[in-house]
């Protein structure tokens, strides 16, 4: 299905979905989560830099696969322990998000919830992992069901553990 194809979910706000459905590509989302990125590192999570779509949103710091730089994304999140557990939906477009491609190519990076930052280590789950988490995961956070369902690739799924010490 085309990622213009998309139909709104009834728990979705007609004016947030507008909103989401204009911002829906690539570039945009590049853009936009820059500047996330700065506004949550200048307010520590606060203001409205913690909640996206409706999630609670952590930065994810990692090393680029091609550059070797640090690169931060804000990531909506799922607590699962002392885990964080985090979707590469990104709005269901047909290609992973970068930083899913950089944690398969390096899994150690930090994570920042808040005010709190600690390094992380992450994990791809699994296929029968996944499938076993998935429905609490979309409970959670329902957009990453309804795009999953509008998706021709499956959204992996990391366990960004605390490194340890």
């Amino acid at each position: 299905m085309s990622p213009q194809a998309v139909p709104k979910p009834d728990y979705v706000e007609q004016e947030a979905w507008d909103n989401l459905m204009a911002t829906r590509d690539e570039a945009t989302i590049r853009s936009i989560s820059k500047e996330h990125v700065k506004r949550y590192l200048e307010l520590d999570g606060g203001g409205d830099t913690f909640l996206t779509q409706g999630g609670p949103t952590l930065l994810l710091g990692m090393t680029g696969r091609k550059s070797g730089n640090e690169v931060i994304a804000p990531v909506n999140y799922m607590e699962h322990g002392e885990d964080m557990m985090v979707v590469g939906s990104i709005a269901g477009l047909d290609r992973h998000p970068l930083w899913v491609l950089n944690l398969e190519a390096n899994p150690n990076g930090w994570v920042q919830v808040k005010a709190k930052r600690w390094p992380i280590v992450a994990r791809k789950l699994g296929s029968e992992e996944r499938a076993a988490l998935w429905p609490k995961l979309t409970d959670f956070f329902p957009l990453w069901g309804h795009f999953q369902n509008y998706c021709d690739r499956e959204f992996p799924v990391f366990a960004l553990m605390p490194a340890e010490k």
